[in-house]
């Protein structure tokens, strides 16, 4: 049965950016062989950890959002425990209410993303008319 899923990962944030984008790619071929649907590949970024992980100081974390059975979970966490690049990983099912209200949390982000645009571009017509009226 196939599952939505989460899966975090910390990688080492002394990497160059062409570095974590391969370490991307290998994580995203991996699950597209193990015929995992990816919903969506989220680079947070580089930040400061509150604690030291292997005597490192930063990492860049990343969140693989895909649907899969459970088997191809137990692969990926493998592969992620053998990467010495990877400081933590976590990787979490999303029930149905999760998903619901995540779905729920995106609709009002974008709703009110569009509010400010539009408030935005009102804003730059109201100037762009005043600038008319001065000259």
């Amino acid at each position: 049965m196939n599952r939505d899923y989460e899966s975090y990962i910390i990688v080492d944030g002394n990497l160059e950016d062409d570095s974590v984008e391969e370490i991307i790619k290998k994580y995203e071929n991996l699950l597209k062989k193990q015929k995992a649907e990816i919903k969506n590949i989220d680079r947070i970024g580089r930040k400061r950890l509150a604690y030291p992980i292997k005597k490192k100081q930063n990492g860049y974390y990343i969140c693989f959002e895909f649907i899969a059975k459970n088997d191809v979970v137990q692969k990926l966490e493998r592969a992620y425990k053998l990467d010495e690049s990877i400081l933590r990983y976590l990787t979490i099912y999303l029930t149905k209410k999760e998903l619901n209200a995540k779905k729920n949390y995106l609709e009002k982000r974008a709703a009110l993303l569009n509010k400010i645009e539009e408030t935005i571009k009102a804003n730059e017509n109201a100037e762009n008319s005043d600038e008319e009226i001065s000259e």
